[in-house]
């Protein structure tokens, strides 16, 4: 909660323009900007039930910062391959575990783990970068991302609309939703593995 306080500090004075900030801070978490994505809808919600910024210019505002982000990354992998690994700041992103975790959950998966990202603060980077190095076409890539996007960004932006005039309520009602979309998150992550095990068993021949 201090961190949104400090974020909407640090946007009021700015009014209006405050959304061209917000959209340079979404751009800059796809590079690794270690700021809740959360955070930042969150505080545009605010800003527009204060009357400071448009809600629809808010929405659209976010939904486009969080995809350009995520496509910035994923071009960034597809065109300039493992050698990213290597360079800073991805290496400290892309750590040899994390890319092991991340490679093998996309070999099992596919490209299912790209909507799932959304939802995956600490993998979401790394799950893009190795979208793009695994050369995954770009229309799939935007398709399952913006699918995602358009569930979180709305959510995120309108409880912090609808709360906006009671921070102490807003904080309580984002713990809950977090609790509920990661436990959506982890029913989804089971169901994938059981069908993986079980499609796994069918091919294996008979003794």
């Amino acid at each position: 909660m201090q961190t949104m306080l400090e974020l909407l500090d640090f946007l009021m004075p700015y009014g209006t323009h405050s959304l061209m900030l917000i959209f340079g801070i979404l751009l800059a978490c796809g590079f690794g900007l270690p700021m809740p994505e959360d955070i930042i809808l969150l505080s545009a919600g605010i800003l527009a039930s204060h009357g400071i910024v448009h809600l629809h210019h808010a929405h659209l505002v976010c939904f486009a910062g969080v995809i350009i982000g995520d496509g910035i990354i994923y071009t960034l992998g597809l065109k300039l391959g493992p050698q990213l690994k290597s360079r800073a700041p991805f290496k400290k992103i892309l750590t040899p575990e994390r890319d092991a975790k991340v490679t093998e959950v996309f070999r099992k998966y596919g490209t299912k783990v790209i909507f799932m990202a959304r939802f995956m603060p600490g993998l979401r980077m790394p799950i893009f970068l190795t979208a793009g190095m695994f050369h995954v076409k770009w229309w799939v890539f935007i398709g399952l991302d913006g699918f995602a996007a358009l569930i979180s960004v709305p959510v995120w932006v309108y409880l912090g609309f609808f709360f906006g005039a009671n921070l102490e309520q807003l904080e309580k009602t984002t713990r809950r939703f977090q609790i509920g979309i990661y436990s959506i998150l982890a029913t989804v992550i089971v169901v994938l593995i059981t069908i993986y095990f079980i499609r796994l068993r069918r091919r294996r021949p008979a003794v």
